[in-house]
């Protein structure tokens, strides 16, 4: 379906304004706008209800539903959306998707049939005469899709919002539509949808999936509530949450929990009987697949029924309740997970944090000999992805840093500030948070590590602990058995916080070969990167054997050099160094939308799809790119994930087609 915005919309003129017989676009907007009603209903033959000012209907062709909303009074008089494709314009706009006119095709003829079949004007239309009428078409989807709205919707009225149930690959399997008969909360009543058979039919799949897949399966620490309000309500302040379908009424055997196998989740129950009841069930689910639960008892202050939604439409402090989560005890031991090739389907690609450099949640080692400035590659990556701006050119995903500066904060604060107000001047404040002192990762400290920044109220994407050597604690580096220990301490880290966790290091003894100590924490590391120096300028180094990169391609050497710059602090001048490409350096180059990077299938596939100009199913992508079916499939996934491209056949799997998105 094309896209009909219209981007002149002006307010309805009064009755005695309006000229009949002026077919100009925007008198027969005037018109319509000023009958939208009568408009709307004839237009779709009494198929979309309409109530509190607004019609709803399911698409522009007048399907039965709730998807596509029509304002019909004040200001937005006759602006439509759907919500489910994105498109919207004025009732112009309607009118012609529903005629199946594509851009500006037929326009002025549009117009002429507007006035001559609904606003009654003595107007000659000229078609041809083997093209059926307006009227014709309209009595044909009359008979087909009936003349009222649906059933539900009539005993129901129109949906006050819709929860959508996605697959890892953000692929759509199920929704739940609310509605509040009375217009009230407590009328409040949700009905489930599933596609089925090729269609959207009511009731929920067999088993049902959690809300917010994709963001839940990438995250190690997740919260639990009773209904998909509620996860919305905390995903705003920054937590990662999920219901199942239908809340505390949810049947446990029914929902599909292995996503959460392994994780810690936190389970925040609505202040009621039923509330903790569902707590207590959905435990003992959540321990059997080895998952680490902690269940939160509403204050005993609040309200019947308060829940996680109310705390965060109260301005309450999330992350001071989440804190209160009371961890289950006797809890099963994690069990050991087998998975088929179904669940390795499911699983979701890494991501990157820094693209093609650190990956999300991954473990990572920054190394260099003493002076090599890897303390300033850090605080660099650091400052970039807390203040959401590409390092070096490559994009970043942007969210809460937290730097553990175990070497000593004045001077990396100094550091920190000069940066803000050089290369950061004029940006928003970074989202960047400092601990100046030392942390044994192996002992207690870990713990009040994570209780200080889970009460930040929001999950940090970096973590960066600078240096390992004054956060090891009593053990010795070089002993494989210690550093196993300083792993596991860094991989709890991980877990709790769902954070990106880089490890600044020293060289060993062959200085430039390896960093110090056992090899134990190369072997674990996601990624490994060299900061080698000479004078100003610096390469950050990922090919081996100086670096690595576990699941992507090593990236190519970066050449930095160092610039002195001046600022302003507390009424004197001081200075600091920062980082910037080395002169005759090009920053690297987005290689798809929207600056994201694409491999050679990848890059083949978007080529394929803007050549041939429509959807294209696998076999025809196979003979435009050249590559195996299983290749594409990978490569549509990643392409998906990265918003690029989206299904075009309405989720038939037996005839699967793909489109840019």
């Amino acid at each position: 379906m094309s896209n009909h915005n219209i981007l002149d919309f002006n307010l309805a003129k009064r009755q005695d304004e309006l000229r009949k017989g002026d077919i100009s676009a925007e008198s027969i907007r005037d018109r319509l706008n000023a009958s939208a009603q009568d408009f709307v209903q004839w237009l779709f033959s009494g198929r979309a209800l309409v109530a509190r000012g607004e019609a709803r209907v399911g698409d522009v062709m007048g399907t039965p539903g709730a998807s596509l909303r029509i304002s019909l009074s004040g200001a937005d008089a006759g602006l439509w959306k759907d919500h489910a494709t994105e498109e919207g314009g004025d009732l112009i706009a309607l009118y012609r998707a529903n005629q199946g006119y594509v851009g500006t095709d037929n326009f002025v003829l549009s117009l002429k049939e507007i006035a001559k079949d609904y606003l009654g004007d003595a107007v000659e239309v000229d078609r041809p005469a083997w093209r059926p009428t307006p009227i014709e078409k309209i009595e044909a989807a009359k008979v087909k899709l009936g003349t009222k709205p649906r059933d539900d919707m009539v005993l129901l009225g129109a949906p006050v919002a819709t929860y959508r149930y996605f697959d890892t690959h953000g692929n759509l399997l199920a929704s739940v539509v609310r509605h509040e008969p009375d217009g009230t909360r407590a009328s409040k009543t949700f009905r489930p949808w599933c596609y089925r058979q090729g269609k959207w039919v009511p009731g929920a799949p067999d088993l049902r999936p959690l809300y917010h897949l994709p963001t839940v399966a990438t995250s190690p620490a997740v919260v639990l509530v009773e209904g998909e309000g509620k996860a919305d309500a905390l995903h705003s302040v920054g937590v990662v949450a999920t219901s199942a379908m239908q809340g505390a009424r949810a049947p446990i055997e029914k929902t599909d929990w292995s996503p959460l196998a392994g994780k810690t989740v936190v389970i925040w129950p609505d202040n009621d009987e039923p509330g903790m009841v569902y707590a207590r069930g959905v435990s003992a689910k959540l321990t059997s697949i080895g998952c680490r639960v902690k269940v939160i008892t509403p204050p005993a202050d609040r309200a019947p029924k308060w829940d996680a939604g109310d705390c965060v439409a109260e301005g309450g402090d999330v992350g001071a309740i989440l804190l209160t989560a009371v961890e289950v005890t006797g809890q099963a031991k994690p069990r050991i997970r087998i998975l088929d090739l179904d669940d390795l389907e499911n699983l979701a690609p890494p991501s990157f944090l820094i693209d093609e450099v650190l990956t999300e949640g991954g473990l990572s080692v920054l190394w260099g000999r003493s002076g090599a400035m890897k303390s300033f590659v850090a605080l660099d990556m650091a400052m970039c992805v807390a203040g959401g701006i590409p390092w070096h050119g490559r994009p970043v995903k942007q969210g809460l840093v937290v730097y553990l500066a175990a070497e000593g904060s004045h001077g990396l604060g100094r550091r920190a500030i000069g940066w803000r107000r050089t290369r950061g001047r004029d940006l928003p404040k970074p989202a960047f948070k400092l601990i100046p002192h030392s942390v044994a990762l192996t002992s207690d400290d870990l713990d009040a590590m994570v209780v200080a920044i889970l009460a930040l109220g929001v999950m940090p994407v970096l973590i960066i602990i600078d240096t390992l050597a004054r956060t090891f604690g009593a053990g010795d580096e070089n002993k494989q058995a210690d550093m196993n220990a300083y792993v596991s301490a860094a991989d709890r880290l991980r877990e709790a916080t769902g954070a990106n966790v880089l490890i600044v290091h020293h060289s060993g003894v062959h200085e430039d070969k390896r960093e110090r100590g056992s090899n134990v924490l190369r072997g674990a590391a996601d990624t490994v990167i060299k900061v080698s120096r000479k004078d100003n300028k610096l390469d950050i180094i990922n090919h081996g054997p100086e670096g690595k990169q576990k699941d992507a391609e090593e990236f190519k050497t970066i050449k930095l050099e160092t610039k002195k710059v001046f600022f302003e602090q507390a009424g004197c001048e001081q200075s600091t160094l920062v980082l910037n490409l080395r002169e005759g350096e090009e920053p690297a180059e987005p290689e798809g939308e929207a600056g994201v990077s694409l491999g050679k299938v990848e890059k083949q596939i978007i080529k394929a799809l803007k050549d041939a100009g429509e959807p294209l199913g696998l076999t025809r992508l196979a003979l435009m790119t050249g590559s195996y079916n299983t290749s594409i499939t990978r490569a549509l996934d990643t392409l998906n994930e990265k918003d690029l491209v989206i299904r075009a056949d309405d989720g038939d799997e037996n005839r699967k087609l793909w489109k840019l998105a």
